[in-house]
């Protein structure tokens, strides 16, 4: 397999966490943000508010951290997430990092708190437990699941602030409060279920149920008559002075730290919307989600985590990077130009958005690009990317909201920008991929879902018109993995199925018997010759359609995420953090 790294011109910021502290090294105040490099390691930024001076701190291992804790001025306690869940510990004094530490079975730390005995606790994903930490030992242990309901595999959040007891809200299949014993490790629930910690307060705790608030007593756990929520103390967020997903931080100033993206600013609270400054630091590599190319040949690409796209343009070797897309957090996973725009998919808030590159950037002011009516708040994930159909609209492919199995499909109207929606075409399984030919739409479904194990099902391959139809379908046996859907042009559409191609002819309407290849097909894709490229894990075969030859082309540099051909027929990969193109 002949391939040429380009480099990796996707690169962006993903802040998830942010805290303050007064730094020993120096006694000034500092702004901790902690950032998610998608495919890569993660980061600390910290940031002097006064000065706009900034440093750089890598952390030991893992993707990024949600959980920042600041011990005493002393150290900062990092809870990351994306694969190892681990307790990092920096001694601020010396800017020094201790050894690692994480439960084996659990992959993030959402967030961490102070209990009444001194000790730091926080909570995970995928177990569902909590986590204790004594900063004074080094040591991490396991206190055990905070639910019963095994569908929960999220304890997200967890609160100090209760007198002998963590407060843990777990979800999302069933979501409910679980309050912990410190002393005894037992466990009761608190509220009814379904309820949100609004906060905890002095001598009491409050929950939203609905549309109502209910207060607890933290000390008998007795139902309040009185509505205490007035009394909660948590500081008041920032005025919205740009909109869009934000995190921020009090400073002892009064003013506060707010990050919007790939930007911050120091908010006083007066008249006069703060300057919008960069953050102090570079740009980290990022894994690439989705790749396509424009008609002069560029490729676009989207990130893995971070909701910014890139383009880079192969006659330069030249990059350019977005600022964020839209107001909600997330990222882009489907990208598919039409009359010289780019239409785009995001997840978390099931955006559709629409940007001109012909055109001045402006999404401040939602002028270029283009926020357009969301599939939210049934669809947020467009799990299926986006396809130009025979009708020139824009489709894509959904899954549904946390909690819930299902799925969908929408289009974007190119002229009108108008959007349609169909929801749960095969019931309570998600779109997974999504391709179309000069004829119909066709996609894949599965039992995947946001915040829920996945879920047994018999999958799907619909054919679908463009007019909300479904013409043909055809129902695989209970268990089968359908992962990737593509069409060749009109004579044939490739389905990756477990180790096997299968292809759909149109024209008869019938399936092929599968062609295997020797290894799990994750992603398919149509050559400019009409073959069908089928990748594995680190592994690519080129498949003719029409007599069924596997060709073993060889190993991939890495994990192909997806590929992209320019109207020249020349083919680049996103492998990692790196675009590749590719000759064969």
């Amino acid at each position: 397999m002949e391939t040429e790294s380009l480099g990796q011109p996707c690169r962006n910021f993903q802040i998830l966490g942010i805290g303050s502290f007064i730094d020993p090294v120096d006694g000034r105040e500092k702004v901790v943000l902690s950032n998610f490099a998608a495919g890569a390691t993660g980061n600390l930024i910290l940031i002097d508010p006064a000065s706009g001076e900034g440093e750089d701190i890598p952390l030991p291992g893992d993707s990024g951290a949600w959980a920042v804790l600041n011990w005493r001025d002393e150290k900062l306690l990092i809870g990351t997430c994306g694969t190892y869940g681990y307790l990092h510990c920096l001694d601020l004094a010396s800017r020094t990092w201790a050894e690692p530490l994480r439960d084996p079975d659990e992959a993030y730390i959402w967030n961490l708190c102070i209990g009444s005995d001194g000790l730091v606790y926080g909570g995970t994903y995928p177990g569902c437990v909590l986590l204790r930490y004594d900063p004074h030992r080094h040591e991490l242990q396991n206190m055990g699941r905070m639910s019963d309901e095994s569908d929960n595999l999220y304890s997200r959040m967890v609160y100090g602030g209760v007198p002998g007891h963590i407060l843990v809200s777990c979800g999302t299949a069933n979501p409910h409060q679980t309050l912990w014993n410190i002393e005894s490790g037992q466990t009761q629930s608190l509220g009814p279920t379904g309820a949100a910690v609004r906060g905890v307060g002095d001598g009491f705790i409050s929950l939203q149920s609905g549309d109502q608030a209910v207060c607890y007593d933290s000390a008998t756990f007795e139902r309040l008559e009185q509505d205490r929520s007035d009394q909660l103390t948590n500081p008041p967020a920032p005025p919205s002075r740009y909109g869009g997903m934000r995190v921020h931080t009090p400073l002892a100033s009064g003013s506060w730290l707010v990050n919007r993206g790939q930007e911050y600013y120091v908010d006083d609270g007066g008249h006069e919307a703060p300057e919008l400054c960069p953050i102090p630091a570079q740009r980290p590599a990022t894994q690439i989600l989705t790749i396509t190319a424009d008609e002069a040949g560029n490729i676009w690409g989207a990130a893995g985590f971070g909701q910014t796209i890139f383009r880079h343009e192969p006659d330069t070797r030249t990059s350019w990077n977005s600022q964020v897309v839209t107001d909600n957090s997330g990222e882009v996973y489907g990208m598919a130009f039409a009359h010289g725009r780019l239409y785009l998919a995001t997840y978390s808030g099931g955006d559709h958005v629409v940007y001109d590159p012909a055109s001045e950037w402006g999404q401040l002011d939602n002028s270029n690009p283009v926020t357009l009516e969301s599939v939210s708040p049934r669809l947020i994930r467009p799990s299926g990317k986006s396809v130009v159909g025979p009708d020139g609209h824009v489709w894509s492919g959904w899954m549904a909201a946390y909690g819930v199995y299902g799925g969908g499909l929408s289009k974007i109207d190119v002229d009108t920008h108008e959007m349609s929606c169909w929801y749960d075409p095969v019931p309570e399984q998600a779109v997974m991929s999504v391709a179309a030919d000069a004829t119909s739409v066709y996609f894949i479904t599965g039992g995947q879902a946001n915040g829920l194990a996945p879920k047994t099902v018999a999958p799907h391959f619909v054919v679908w018109d463009c007019t909300g139809r479904i013409t043909w379908q055809h129902e695989f046996d209970m268990g089968t993995s359908l992962t990737s859907v593509a069409a060749t042009g009109g004579d044939y559409v490739a389905i990756a199925i477990g180790d096997a191609v299968q292809f759909y002819r149109p024209a008869p309407q019938r399936l092929d018997r599968p062609i295997p290849v020797g290894a799990p097909i994750r992603y398919v894709d149509s050559l400019p010759d009409g073959c069908i490229a089928a990748f594995s894990e680190d592994h690519v075969w080129r498949i003719v359609p029409t007599t069924g030859q596997v060709e073993d082309v060889g190993d991939t540099p890495g994990r192909v995420n997806s590929m992209a051909v320019t109207a020249a027929g020349v083919i680049y990969l996103a492998v990692g953090t790196e675009l590749v193109r590719w000759a064969i």
